[in-house]
């Protein structure tokens, strides 16, 4: 029951960050306000806290004697869980080399994702240039001589690059304007010929 009530908690807190994160990602990409996302972090945190307090309540409970507890808090009750898990890892009868090895990576990724919260913030995200993109104002830059004195040669060879892909992406479109013009002054010719009898 200890791998049972861990899980159990463990879904519910994952359940609660994934549904923080894509309120977060959703109003980070719709530009919300700083406090349209606080209060929609501090909603989902409200929610996790009343869960955990919830499960704290019946960990502390147990089965209702001091044998049936795993302990206080759920902290107690992952603690227990890991200790059974390390002890069916490496028992000597039966090694368990897979759960061993889940745990070792498991631990590995929650310590690199703690190094990337405590690192990195969204500014550093915010502030990368999508090398894909062409700028909206292309043509504006490159009439502005200062504009294009202040750019890397790396950054004129992709204002290059791009005006070269917007005239092909221009002439592809004016060459099928022209065939679909041609047809339709064809098929207005056509029609007229045709007798009725």
């Amino acid at each position: 029951w200890s791998a049972v009530n861990s899980h159990f908690i463990l879904g519910i807190i994952g359940f609660s960050a994934m549904l923080w994160l894509r309120a977060y990602v959703m109003l980070l990409a719709a530009k919300a306000s700083n406090k349209l996302m606080v209060a929609a972090s501090t909603g989902t945190a409200a929610a996790l806290c009343l869960i955990v307090s919830i499960v704290n309540r019946g960990v502390e409970a147990g089965g209702g004697n001091a044998d049936d507890s795993y302990g206080h808090s759920i902290l107690d009750l992952f603690q227990h869980y890991a200790s059974l898990l390390l002890a069916a890892a490496t028992n000597t009868e039966s090694p368990g080399p897979l759960q061993f090895s889940a745990m070792i990576l498991e631990i590995t990724s929650l310590g690199f994702l703690f190094v990337v919260l405590l690192q990195e913030n969204d500014a550093s995200f915010e502030e990368q240039i999508d090398e894909d993109s062409c700028p909206i104002d292309l043509y504006d830059i490159l009439e502005d001589d200062e504009e294009v004195a202040k750019l890397s040669p790396k950054e004129k060879e992709k204002l290059e690059t791009c005006i070269v892909l917007e005239e092909k992406e221009r002439s592809t479109l004016s060459f099928v304007e022209e065939e679909e013009e041609k047809q339709r002054q064809f098929d207005e010719s056509g029609d007229s010929s045709v007798n009725v009898m």
